[in-house]
């Protein structure tokens, strides 16, 4: 009796000490990521990094698109490079998914999110935008009201032209009125440009638009064969003035050059007397702001 005894004291001192460390492996054994969001740049082939901290065996699984890991599996630490497959030409932040990490022996997983900047275009130092009213109503959307003897429009509206947001403004009470006209309707031989934008009279302006990150720096405004005497200015659309110097062209154009233009600010040319305007093109130059 006291052999046998004696031989299971010595298969306890084995095995015992040996149960106790499966378990303490268990309990103490954590995983650590640095981060639980990733975004990364908006081109292809921009990357970050994450890093694992744990003494265990890990696996991370990526789930979306649009990105890749240099590595899904290890032991240890580590730090996981995650790249963009291709360029967010998106105009926003997109989410491209997420990746799980998970550790022996450690409860749960970590998450991180992946997402990616948008990319933004740089504009180039200088914006020309052409708004040519001789190449019909059509020119803008929606399309400008044709020329009537009794159904005028009058107040304000705006218009698309080349991707931008201009503003037509002809006042009720000064018996202002504005649409598309072709001269040319009256006699054949009037002499060209004979098309354009119509509008009248004090008070009445076309508004152009602002563009970010740049300032209205010229003005050419073409009229057609048969404006008269019609006196326009330049103005803020808050009413400031603009200081500028004007030069008239051999082709009729009269080209503004803004001295003190402000970032970010519709102007307009706008009839200062009791006369009609009418504009064949419109032609504005956009330099990049200080």
């Amino acid at each position: 009796m006291r052999v046998l005894s004696g031989l299971l004291l010595s298969v306890f001192a084995v095995t015992g000490p040996t149960a106790c460390n499966d378990n303490n492996d268990k309990n103490t054994a954590t995983l650590t990521v640095s981060t639980d969001d990733l975004v990364l740049g908006g081109e292809a082939g921009e990357s970050e990094t994450f890093t694992i901290t744990t003494t265990a065996a890990w696996k991370a699984v990526p789930s979306g698109e649009g990105f890749t890991l240099d590595k899904t599996e290890g032991t240890g630490d580590a730090t996981v490079r995650v790249t963009a497959a291709a360029g967010n030409w998106d105009g926003y932040v997109k989410q491209l998914g997420s990746i799980e990490i998970a550790a022996t022996n450690v409860d749960g997983v970590k998450t991180v999110s992946v997402s990616q900047d948008e990319i933004t275009p740089v504009l180039p130092s200088e914006v020309t935008l052409v708004a040519d009213f001789t190449l019909g109503a059509s020119v803008a959307t929606p399309e400008l009201p044709p020329y009537s003897t009794d159904n005028f429009t009058t107040g304000r509206h705006e218009y698309t032209i080349g991707g931008y947001t201009f503003a037509i403004f002809v006042d009720p009470d000064e018996g202002g009125k504005f649409y598309w006209l072709d001269n040319k309707q009256f006699s054949p031989s009037i002499p060209d440009p004979a098309q354009g934008l119509f509008f009248s009279k004090l008070g009445a302006y076309v508004e152009f638009p602002a563009i970010t990150g740049k300032v209205l720096s010229e003005v050419h405004y073409l009229p057609t064969s048969q404006q008269n005497d019609v006196s326009l200015d330049l103005f803020g659309a808050d009413d400031s003035e603009p200081q500028y110097t004007l030069d008239y062209g051999d082709d009729g154009t009269w080209s503004y050059t803004l001295i003190d233009a402000r970032e970010n600010l519709r102007y307009r040319i706008e009839i200062t007397n009791k006369k009609n305007a009418q504009l064949a093109k419109l032609k504005l130059v956009y330099a990049a702001a200080k």
